[in-house]
């Protein structure tokens, strides 16, 4: 499967997961999270990290198993040509639906805080043009994108330093009083924020390098992407009250618009949303070409110019129709959430197993014989 054009290297692959991962989840998750878990919402992104972890070393061991060959072909391989299509199929629109609801998302963001008055087709023409553009592209040339993109996720960071004068740290108490199933509800609100590691089942046979090395980057980009999580929610928790944090759907932002740089620069949210346009632009182009990689293979395409034209324009045709409040957004990051329960969880654990079985099976057979 691997190709000079497709080929990344282990160090590139920590850049292609995290702009994966911190897209369009980075401005609603804490207000999600803190509904189930209040003060000990930190704890519950902590667990979701550490889960995350667990996943990736079954994705690596996959990797070992079938070095060359993506999740879309292990299944071919283990389950059968029509049952491995099923899935094919499954995970397609899966990473479809992702699609929607990043543009959703996007919309929502840009026609509340920026574009009040502009159409919806034209706020979503940005995502289709630039979807396509890149989308089509090569792998090394995504992730060379995404490595110049890395840098605003800092630029955001460092500008969350202005809110420390702010800091309430009372606000961060009493956290040993939440019920441990609050806390495990908060890291399930807060895994369709994580989601975008699960891309390594995807792009681990393009990464050069030896095994450890691949190991190696994708619990740095989980280490990296569980701490920017626990710094954002964090700050919100210790910046806004209990009532605020549950009111405010977008505590990130309107910690933003309350600073102030030098007493000079104001309305930093408005600077936050740009930036942030090309950090969900990553999101989606990154699910773009996970869907295509699938498309591909299910009917042994080469190109991916035409199945990337035809998957942005039905999602922006879509993203049009589709209801896009809040309350639509929120019941595709549930639905978002359990589809990654089958996908990024079962499916995977599910080869190891049927791998496992029938590789011992053919050990039985070949020593009767």
């Amino acid at each position: 499967m691997e190709s000079k054009e497709e080929s990344i290297s282990s160090f590139q692959m920590f850049f292609f997961i995290v702009l994966t991962s911190i897209g369009d989840g980075i401005l609603t998750f804490p207000n999600m999270v803190y509904k189930d878990a209040r003060q000990a919402s930190w704890i519950s992104i902590f667990i979701t990290g550490l889960l995350a972890g667990l996943l990736v070393l079954t994705y690596v061991y996959l990797n070992k198993q079938f070095p060359k060959q993506t999740i879309y072909e292990i299944c071919m391989v283990v389950f059968g040509k029509w049952v491995g299509r099923i899935i094919i199929v499954g995970y397609i629109l899966y990473f479809f639906l992702i699609c929607i609801n990043i543009n959703q998302m996007y919309l929502v963001t840009i026609n509340n805080w920026i574009l009040t008055s502009t159409p919806k087709w034209v706020i979503l023409l940005l995502m289709l043009m630039l979807g396509i553009y890149l989308g089509k592209e090569n792998l090394r040339i995504i992730v060379r994108f995404f490595q110049l993109s890395f840098w605003i996720i800092i630029l955001l960071m460092l500008m969350n330093l202005g809110a420390i004068p702010y800091l309430h740290w009372n606000y961060l108490l009493p956290f040993n009083g939440i019920p441990f199933v609050n806390i495990l509800k908060g890291s399930n609100s807060s895994i369709s924020s994580f989601l975008g590691f699960d891309s390594i089942l995807i792009i681990l046979p393009f990464v050069t390098g030896n095994l450890k090395s691949k190991l190696t980057s994708s619990f740095f980009s989980i280490l990296f992407i569980t701490v920017t999580y626990l710094y954002i929610i964090l700050t919100c928790i210790l910046f806004f009250s209990s009532k605020e944090m549950i009111l405010i759907p977008q505590p990130i932002l309107y910690l933003y618009k309350s600073l102030t740089i030098f007493g000079v620069i104001e309305r930093l949210d408005l600077i936050v949303v740009a930036l942030w346009i090309v950090m969900i632009m990553t999101s989606y182009i990154s699910y773009l070409y996970l869907s295509n990689i699938g498309i591909c293979t299910l009917f042994h395409l080469k190109k991916r110019t035409i199945p990337t034209i035809v998957m942005a324009i039905l999602v922006y045709i879509l993203v049009l129709f589709l209801p896009y409040s809040r309350e639509s957004i929120l019941m595709q990051f549930k639905m978002i959430t359990f589809f990654s329960y089958i996908f990024s969880a079962g499916i995977p654990v599910l080869v190891i197993i049927a791998s496992f079985l029938f590789h011992r099976n053919d050990k039985k057979e070949g020593n009767t014989r």
